[in-house]
């Protein structure tokens, strides 16, 4: 057993061999970690030295290169800014030229929308109005024939004309509103030279300008009349009507020679023996006046323009008439002004002449006062009755009474 006594408290503790070996290697080994941990506090104060002195060399080091940077950054900032300020302009520039090509393509693309949408607009009118016009006509159609079929004729001649014209009338009042609102349909009533008119006239306008006129000639008769006529005995007579009457075309209604097959077909164009003349069947009545219209109108363009051209030759025309006039009044006026001119030229003359006249005959005159004058002392009462008995007498005896 190894007695141990306390330092502090003097105790003395008794331990084993094995306790007291034990206690010496916590003691060593106290020591130990002491002295290791002083040399690594050493080591630890020396690294700390060695590392703030090589951190102050970098820091050093660094702040130098850091400095060199931040001027070089500067320096490229400022070429930077340069060239963003550059590239800023070129940009703005550039959207602004894309911004005015863009608002280009805008308008482009919103008109030819908007052409598009006209033309599609346009489209779907020209297609609804041929449609409507197709049924129109398809339904005008239905009405002729149906009334065609219903139509009866009278018992005289004059009866059978009248139906045919009241039949065509009513044909056309039925659709006037529709298809011609603007149109003339009226009874001819008015005699040319020869005593001649015809049955109706048509005329119809757009703008105000007549666009197409028609003369109408009705002629029907019955089935047993004995003295049947001939289409072509009205022509010459429908072709003075439609030209005394200034219409453009000429057309003859009629269900004369009912049996031809020329005639039959429905719309006969006899053009060839009168200027636009057609022969029709009375069911092919608005038929005739749709197609001419619708030529009339094809050409309504061309006409207008003629017409505007024509108003401006006969504004020049005018022009012209009323310089030439206004010239010749000025010619006529300047003819008779030299005539008076000449007129008072030759009475100066005269005058000169006749004052040159007077001039003479009044130096004469001058001379004979003066040479009366100089004769007035010869007047003296002495003077004359000297060797006068008789009047020496009567001028003594009037003295003698004063």
């Amino acid at each position: 057993m190894a007695e141990i006594k306390c330092p502090n408290c003097g105790q003395i503790i008794k331990i084993s061999k094995d306790d007291y070996n034990a206690l010496l290697n916590d003691v060593e080994k106290e020591e130990i970690d002491k002295r290791v941990s002083e040399r690594v506090s050493d080591i630890e104060k020396t690294f700390k030295a060695k590392y703030e002195l090589e951190t102050n060399k970098m820091k050093s080091s660094q702040d130098t290169l850091l400095n060199e940077l931040n001027g070089q950054i500067k320096l490229l900032e400022e070429k930077l800014n340069n060239s963003n300020k550059d590239i800023e302009l070129a940009v703005a520039k550039a959207q602004d030229k894309l911004k005015d090509e863009l608002a280009k393509k805008n308008e482009e693309i919103t008109k030819l929308k908007g052409d598009i949408s006209n033309a599609k607009k346009d489209e779907e009118i020209a297609t609804q109005k041929i449609k409507d016009e197709y049924e129109f006509k398809l339904s005008a159609k239905d009405v002729e024939i149906k009334r065609w079929k219903e139509f009866q004729l009278g018992d005289s001649t004059k009866d059978l004309g009248d139906s045919l014209e009241k039949y065509c009338k009513d044909s056309f009042d039925e659709i006037r509103t529709i298809a011609y609102p603007n149109a003339l349909f009226k009874k001819d009533t008015t005699a040319d030279e020869r005593g001649e008119e015809g049955d109706f006239i048509f005329r119809d306008y757009i703008e105000g300008i007549e666009t197409v006129s028609i003369m109408f000639e009705m002629k029907n008769q019955k089935d047993t009349t004995k003295s049947k006529h001939k289409n072509e005995e009205f022509f010459a007579k429908l072709d003075r009507n439609r030209t005394s009457k200034n219409c453009e075309y000429a057309v003859l209604v009629s269900t004369l020679e009912e049996d031809s097959k020329l005639y039959n077909k429905g719309i006969v164009d006899v053009s060839h023996r009168f200027p636009k003349m057609y022969v029709i069947r009375p069911q092919f009545f608005l038929t005739i006046i749709s197609l001419i219209s619708a030529m009339a109108r094809n050409s309504f363009a061309d006409k207008k323009r003629l017409i505007e051209y024509q108003q401006e030759n006969l504004d020049i025309t005018n022009f012209e008439n009323n310089v030439k006039a206004i010239a010749e009044k000025i010619t006529n006026d300047y003819d008779k002004a030299e005539a008076i001119y000449s007129n008072v030229d030759k009475m100066c003359d005269d005058i000169i002449t006749k004052v040159e006249t007077f001039r003479k005959q009044f130096k004469a005159a001058t001379g004979w006062v003066e040479k009366a004058k100089k004769q007035l002392p010869d007047l003296e009462v002495r003077k004359l009755t000297r060797g006068n008995k008789t009047m020496k007498e009567k001028f003594e005896e009037l003295n003698n009474k004063e």
